[in-house]
């Protein structure tokens, strides 16, 4: 409003300036042509002195001619006469119209003759002290001839007057024009302004009106106003003072108002706060910003009271004064709130993670006693048993199961809401699943005299990429409900596809013709810890936690389970997953093998389990396979055992006291010992992933949750054992029995550790660089050692030095380190052997 305001005034001053100006103007161009108006009549007059001139030339004339004739010479009276003559010729040449006609080239030709007149004149007067009559003669003379001159000068004077008059009449008749032409335009300019005047007076009302009312708004805010509102000035004296700070700080208006802000309501220690907080709202101004400073500091009340406030700090100029506007607002209770809030939030972390913590140690404490339940049933089982003992014994396992069941649901649960559940992508035959998952569901089907059908399109492929362990479990779950709440009829397993550029939308639909759920209920049975009843008091859907789990499950797949279903029309479960395809060859997987106990291969076994329970459980399982078995307790026993005796498997609890297992694997496995190739397979009670990766890392061939079962055992050591690369090297040779028996015991002993002795000796020249990058001496070093290998009966060892020659001649220089290395280990291996067979001699 200021800036139009000013824009208003400076317009006026411009115009007023304007206006004046033209009005100098004109007066002036007026007053100059009536002075040339003037100077117009006084040549008219001018002219009529050049007749008087004549005239009074015509007087001297008589006078000369009478005292010629007489004779007689009057010199005063001569005198007299010049005199007045020349007098007149001076004032007609000094007046103003004088100067202005001697500017015409025709009146100065003429005055020329009369400016002689007047030299000559005054030179006889001025000559003698008497008038000689020659003088007079010569004077008389003059004036005979200048006398045409004058009387033709006045009639040029007159009409040069006249033509000057009629010029100056015209130019004096224009300006006339010109001054009312803008005296007109004066006039409405002045109207003009008067107009401006008017809108900038009307202008300055409205804008009075509108700051009075806004300053009346202002202060009825300022007043009403919930916060604390002080206005200080530069010096930070405060000048003004809501009704809301007297409530919160306790001082009345009276007695603050002059007194500075920092003296009087901040603490000393924070005045620097509210100084920055001043300093900061000029500079936030500066820079047009719209907000002010906010800040959060201590402020104290008039009796004392400390308390917390939020500081808002704006500044403005008014009158080139500095002006700091503080709204204050008291946020103790806001403060005390929050606290509040953050303790029950703690305390809700709190809660959440000791019920995490909770469940993953109730996790490993219910599974350990649980995996030897199950192993003693398992184990029990196998031997002679009653019809009756072998119904108990199924039961108890049943129930078992059932509590792993709800023991992995409880920690899957826990795992997904703590953003802890992770899947394993793997590459799986889609339609073996399916059919295996049909294969063991379909005895609880028959059971209860259901169908369970299974129906996969044709156009699905066989492998795809996702974690097979998952989706088992949710369909084991979708299928077991579907088992589980119907009592008669079908149920109906459809597997269809359609395939995409990179991914596939695979459709898992199971058809019931249970109770069925009705439309209010469907997202209820996805709920955690819901089972819905139907009208007769019988539980209709859902266990509590499966459904909820299975849906979770597949939404962090990707998809979805949704159910369609009307009371007593069955039930729709439809489980839909992108799954990406795998171009792969179809292979018939290997399936474990259930060869009979007395088959398996005899092998070194190693048990680690710091549970007294579970290892004695897992031992009898694998002694009754006919394994060799040995036990350790902790990680430090089993680095001992590693150290004296060969293992092919090494059964190793994650969780165990002194030295875990995830260590000691690590130690076997960097070691270079006896047993770094050995098979290990982790075992845990934890029923989570989480040590998964550490295990592979540190070494572990498979990592296993507990517990174990004897199918699940056997079929463990089934693969290792059918695997191609692994060879047994724990069994005696008879060709180490037969030296013995030849050579006797002291000989066979001493020739034996010559030549363990000698392989040692050969590998460390080797590792010396002894042999360089001559390879033919290498070659026939193995060779002499392959004969003594062979004379011991060390098959393994004469396969590997038979080798390592082989590659020694081939390859002349090629860098045989790796089979050096290997040979070490196979070393190490066959001398622990011999040391067990010596020990065994000497027992």
């Amino acid at each position: 409003m200021n800036v139009e305001l000013k824009g208003y005034r400076s317009l006026i001053l411009v115009g007023l300036g304007l206006l004046a100006l033209l009005l100098g103007l004109m007066i002036s161009k007026l007053l100059s042509e009536y002075e040339n108006l003037s100077i117009v009549e006084d040549t008219i007059f001018t002219g009529q002195d050049y007749y008087q001139l004549d005239a009074q030339l015509a007087d001297l004339d008589i006078t000369l001619r009478e005292q010629i004739t007489n004779k007689n010479i009057s010199k005063d009276e001569l005198l007299l006469k010049v005199d007045t003559v020349l007098n007149k010729l001076y004032v007609l040449e000094s007046s103003q119209s004088g100067v202005i006609l001697g500017y015409n080239e025709e009146v100065r030709v003429l005055m020329k003759p009369i400016d002689q007149f007047v030299g000559k004149t005054i030179s006889i007067l001025e000559k003698n002290d008497e008038i000689l009559f020659d003088d007079i003669l010569v004077l008389h003379e003059m004036v005979k001839k200048v006398r045409p001159k004058i009387s033709k000068n006045a009639f040029l004077v007159y009409r040069l007057a006249v033509i000057r008059s009629q010029e100056q009449r015209v130019n004096f008749s224009k300006q006339l024009m010109w001054t009312g032409g803008s005296a007109v335009s004066f006039l409405i300019m002045l109207a003009g302004l008067l107009l401006l005047l008017d809108r900038m007076l009307r202008s300055a009302i409205r804008r009075a009106d509108e700051l009075t009312a806004s300053s009346r708004q202002l202060a009825l805010t300022v007043a009403g106003s919930m916060d604390a509102i002080i206005i200080a000035d530069g010096y930070s004296k405060i000048i003004e003072y809501n009704t809301s700070a007297e409530g919160v700080f306790g001082w009345s208006r009276k007695e603050i108002i002059g007194r500075t802000m920092e003296e009087i309501l901040f603490p000393k220690g924070l005045r620097d706060a509210y100084k920055n907080a001043m300093a900061q709202s000029s500079e936030v101004t500066n820079t047009n910003a719209v907000d002010g400073v906010r800040v959060e500091l201590t402020a104290w009340r008039k009796n004392g009271e400390e308390f917390e406030v939020e500081l808002n700090m704006t500044y403005v100029e008014r009158n080139d004064d500095a002006i700091y506007m503080a709204y204050i607002r008291d946020i103790s209770d806001r403060k005390v709130a929050e606290k509040i809030l953050i303790e029950a939030r703690d305390r809700a972390e709190r809660t959440d993670k000791a019920k995490s913590q909770f469940l993953a140690v109730m996790s490993h404490e219910m599974r350990t006693p649980l995996a030897g339940i199950i192993g003693v049933m398992d184990l029990l089982k196998a031997t002679n048993l009653s019809k009756k003992q072998d119904h108990y014994v199924q039961i108890a396992t049943s129930s078992g199961e059932v509590m792993l069941e709800h023991i992995n649901e409880a920690l899957d649960i826990t795992r997904i809401e703590g953003g802890a559940f992770e899947l394993s992508p793997q590459e799986f035959n889609l339609p073996d699943l399916a059919r295996s998952l049909v294969e063991v569901l379909k005895p609880l089907a028959n059971e209860k005299e259901l169908s369970l059908e299974l129906q996969i399109d044709d156009n699905i492929k066989a492998y795809f990429l996702g974690d097979s362990h998952r989706i088992r479990q949710i369909l084991t779950n979708l299928l077991g409900n579907s088992i589980k709440f119907t009592d008669e009829g079908s149920i109906q397993f459809v597997i269809s596809c359609s395939h995409e550029a990179d991914v596939s939308r695979l459709k898992f639909t199971i058809t019931d013709t249970g109770l069925g759920i009705a439309p209010e209920n469907h997202e209820k049975i996805f709920e955690d810890f819901v089972a819905i009843s139907s009208g007769d008091e019988r539980q209709s859907r859902g266990d509590g936690l499966g459904l909820s789990i299975s849906r979770k499950i597949a939404r962090q797949m990707g998809g979805d389970i949704i159910v369609e279903s009307n009371i007593n029309e069955g039930a729709t479960f439809i489980l839909n997953l992108p799954l990406k395809q795998v171009a792969k060859t179809d292979v018939v997987e290997p399936k474990a093998l259930d060869i009979p106990i007395e088959n398996f291969k005899k092998i070194n076994v190693l048990v680690v389990e710091d549970s007294t329970t579970n290892r004695e459980v897992l031992c009898d399982m694998l002694e009754g396979m006919g394994h060799n078995v040995s036990s350790a307790t902790n990680g430090l026993e089993t680095l001992d055992l590693a150290k004296k005796q060969i293992f092919d498997i090494i059964f190793m609890d994650i969780n165990m006291p002194i030295i875990g297992g995830i260590e000691a694997t690590h130690k076997i496995r960097s070691g270079g010992g006896l047993n770094s190739k050995t098979y290990i397979a982790g075992l845990t009670a934890h029923g989570s992933d989480e040590f998964g990766v550490e295990a592979k890392e540190a070494g572990m061939d498979c990592y296993i949750t507990k517990p174990i079962r004897l199918a699940a055992l056997r079929k463990i050591i089934s693969d290792v054992i059918s695997d191609s690369s692994f060879e047994t090297i724990g069994e005696l040779s008879p060709v180490l029995m037969e030296l013995f028996e030849t050579l006797g015991r002291e000989k066979a002993l001493g020739v034996g550790w010559v030549f363990f002795e000698e392989l040692e000796q050969f590998i460390k020249q080797y590792d010396q660089d002894f042999f360089g990058k001559d390879n033919n001496a290498l070659a026939e070093a193995a060779h002499k050692l392959k004969g003594a290998s062979a004379m011991f009966g060390q098959d393994l060892l004469e396969k590997q030095l038979a080798q390592l020659e082989f590659d020694a001649r081939k390859y002349a220089t090629k860098d045989l380190t790796d089979r050096i290395r290997s040979l070490e280990g196979i070393a190490k291996h066959s001398e622990a052997i011999f040391s067990n067979y010596v020990s065994l001699i000497i027992k």
